[in-house]
């Protein structure tokens, strides 16, 4: 029976890898609403990848309860005409929080739980202030969500590798996700600052594809396969 889960697991492994693959190309490839629908489609698949493994776990609920609200964000952000920012980002949120937990609930050091805890919460608090303080008047719900968001994605970062190690799928997804975001964010700077065309940061912005899918849709296909040696 054992054998027989490993070689199903692959077998559907494989085929999530060669469909998101080949969406992946589409959404490079593609045009206008072709790009949104593929793009939320793959994301979509990712989701549902995950429940072909269900388990009665508190990692499994976490990780699916993450990925159903990264469908969310997308449907805010990628497939509706005019995006919702504000939703979406409440929604990518949630996300982070919910990979909290199954870290949290992972971990089998009570002391770093604990540590994590207080961590997580004063961290949260700071980007928070940090926020108010740089962007005075202009501090807007969008922005102090978005902070929340990318401090807590950070955190999770920090503490897979250190409960994980670095052959963790789940902690290159969260790697390969925040690098996403960090594009995302420079581009969304351009208002405000001026890159020379010949710059470094130009450059890696304008490589003649989307760079940020590029590191997105992996994270959602590491992230989403997390979990199969728990399933085995």
């Amino acid at each position: 029976m054992l054998e027989k889960n490993r070689r199903l697991c692959a077998v559907f492994a494989i085929a999530f890898v060669l469909v998101e693959t080949a969406l992946g190309i589409l959404l490079q490839c593609a045009h206008g609403a072709t790009v949104r629908i593929s793009s939320f489609l793959s994301i979509v698949i990712a989701c549902l990848f995950c429940v072909f493994f269900v388990q009665r776990s508190r990692s499994y609920v976490f990780t699916q309860a993450a990925l159903l609200f990264t469908v969310g964000a997308d449907f805010f952000l990628v497939l509706l005409p005019e995006r919702q920012q504000l939703s979406g980002m409440v929604c990518f949120l949630c996300t982070q929080l919910f990979y909290f937990l199954r870290l949290y609930f992972e971990d089998e050091k009570k002391v770093r739980r604990h540590r994590h805890a207080v961590l997580r919460v004063a961290v949260t608090l700071m980007s928070l202030l940090l926020t108010g303080a740089v962007l005075g008047e202009k501090t807007d719900a969008l922005a102090i969500v978005s902070m929340a968001y990318y401090a807590n994605l950070l955190l999770n970062i920090v503490f897979s590798f250190l409960q994980n190690g670095w052959r963790s799928l789940f902690s290159w997804g969260l790697v390969l996700f925040v690098l996403c975001d960090t594009l995302i964010g420079i581009a969304s700077m351009g208002p405000y600052i001026t890159l020379p065309a010949d710059s470094f940061v130009w450059t890696l912005m304008h490589p003649g594809f989307d760079l940020a899918w590029a590191f997105y849709l992996p994270s959602q296909m590491l992230l989403s396969m997390s979990l199969l040696k728990k399933s085995e």
